[in-house]
């Protein structure tokens, strides 16, 4: 009690002090809230690091695996655990992601989280060097933890669209777009993957020549390329088609020993002639998106942004260097987005709470005023709520979120208890100051046992380093923080505001 006595003749003694303080918590939250960090889930100290690499070449899969070989080689001594996936991998159930012979996927363990960054930079240094058209991404391995909460999203994603949409992106276009983009703004995007391929053309004035049917040379070309369905064997929804095909050739010997009927106009003898195929038929090496993503307005190619610092910056820089070139349409999505839908979908939630709060309050105290004075608690908690989570490091996420709301609704409780003694009191006749005073002795212990018990269910998640506790730290700080404010603001500075807004009515009355 004496603690009390103590705490609330400082605070009466200090009144304007006190009140400005809590007037400048209002500016003091909108301020944090700018300032401190935003995402949509806490950020896990992983261990663990997977890198997929898609080298962009047309390589053999041998070379594929000494290429693998010599990165794991350079990370001997950084990390304690390392594979990897070369290739193609013919497992039944395992039909989630299939690599091409150009692909590779590589799994990482260090003996600390604090190795994993260090990790990232020689990955990426070895292959942005040696090999400049490969295409990287970083990852944590997948987990339930990722599967619910998908972590790994790039902050910015530039979804370009080409401007013609009758017209397909070239690869050599969006390759040198992609350039100008990192000159401008001074980061390397994720790569765009292409895979390699041979174009079959056609040459139509040699098929006047040679007298040859242009539907003749595409069933020749469909036969010897294994592309020749025969029928279609059908089972309830299944449904397998049934192909003819050869031994494995090379593109140019199957050019060269296929052959086409050519029509005889010359001199109307029944004789057959034929013309390999490689006279009319050219290669043309070329290249193609590997990958189609499609959203609400059609097919688009992502640009993916990782570890953004300034996301407006680059955004703006994003959008001057694509609008310079007429040939291309920009749009942009990624984590920022969706972590600023995500505040403000709380804020909306937040202030739909405090309402239903209010008018529940306006009829419980009969009174419009008192209810202001509860709900004046909220400010001051969350903002010192959030300088906390900004001290420690922390981020606004969506179970810091959770933290601050579920902290506000119990210390508000408290104020409700506390100002209903009051109103008690003073409605026996006990003069305003004397009934604070008494009622904050009465209502001492329940409002400081409410808060120790919280405070002390939330404290064993500080200490442990399981991926639940590393979880839900976000929202036990922002628990411990905002409910060790809210008791001393329940205690202390509620009865002075109080106070504040009627003591002219006490001294009319007296």
């Amino acid at each position: 009690m004496k603690f009390y006595d103590a705490g609330i003749d400082w605070v009466f003694a200090h009144k304007r002090l006190i009140l400005i303080g809590a007037a400048l918590s209002i500016p003091l939250c909108v301020l944090m809230f700018r300032v401190i960090g935003k995402e949509r889930m806490p950020e896990i100290d992983q261990n663990e690091l997977m890198v997929n690499v898609e080298w962009n070449e047309n390589i053999h899969i041998d070379e594929n695996h000494r290429r693998v070989n010599a990165l794991l080689r350079c990370t001997d001594n950084l990390v304690t655990e390392h594979t990897a996936y070369v290739g193609m991998q013919d497992y039944i159930l395992g039909t989630e992601k299939d690599l091409s012979a150009s692909e590779a996927e590589l799994y990482f363990k260090t003996e600390k989280p604090e190795g994993i960054n260090p990790l990232k930079a020689l990955m990426e240094k070895e292959i942005r060097t040696s090999y400049p058209e490969a295409s990287v991404t970083f990852s944590p391995p997948v987990t339930i933890f990722e599967k619910l909460f998908v972590t790994g999203n790039p902050d910015v994603v530039a979804r370009l669209q080409v401007a013609d949409r009758t017209s397909a992106p070239q690869a050599s276009d969006l390759k040198e777009l992609e350039n100008r983009i990192a000159e401008a703004t001074g980061q390397v995007p994720e790569r765009t993957a292409f895979r390699s391929q041979l174009n079959l053309v056609v040459d139509r004035d040699r098929l006047l020549v040679y007298h040859v049917n242009y539907n003749e040379v595409v069933r020749v070309l469909r036969t010897a390329f294994r592309d020749n369905t025969v029928s279609t064997l059908r089972s309830y929804q299944q449904y397998l088609p049934i192909g003819m095909a050869g031994k494995e050739k090379s593109v140019n010997r199957v050019l060269a020993e296929t052959l086409v009927e050519a029509e005889n106009r010359q001199d109307g003898s029944r004789e057959r002639t034929y013309v390999p195929l490689r006279e009319l038929v050219r290669v043309v090496p070329d290249e193609d998106l590997k990958e189609i993503t499609a959203g609400r307005n059609g097919e688009y190619i992502p640009i993916s942004f990782y570890g953004v610092e300034d996301a407006p910056t680059l955004i703006e820089q994003v959008r001057e260097t694509v609008e310079a070139d007429k040939r291309w349409d920009v749009s942009f999505g990624g984590s920022f987005f969706s972590n600023r839908k995500m505040m403000g979908e709380l804020t909306v939630i937040l202030i739909i709470s405090v309402l239903l709060m209010y008018f529940i309050l306006c009829a419980q105290f009969e009174s419009f005023l008192q209810p202001l004075i509860v709900l004046a608690e909220i400010p001051i908690d969350i903002a010192f709520g959030l300088v906390v989570l900004w001290a420690l490091g922390h981020t606004m996420n969506l179970m810091s979120a959770i933290g601050i709301i579920v902290s506000c609704g119990i210390v508000v409780n408290d104020s409700i208890l506390k100002l209903d003694s009051i109103n008690e009191l003073r409605k026996e006749g006990m003069p305003l100051v004397e009934a604070i005073h008494t009622a904050g002795h009465r209502r001492l212990r329940a409002i400081i046992m409410t808060t120790l018990t919280t405070v002390f269910a939330m404290v064993p998640l500080l200490f442990t380093s399981d991926m639940g506790s590393e979880l839900q730290r976000p929202l036990s700080i922002a628990m411990i923080g905002t409910m060790m404010v809210g008791l001393l603001v329940s205690l202390f500075v509620i009865p002075l505001i109080y106070w504040f807004i009627y003591r002219k009515h006490d001294v009319q009355k007296n």
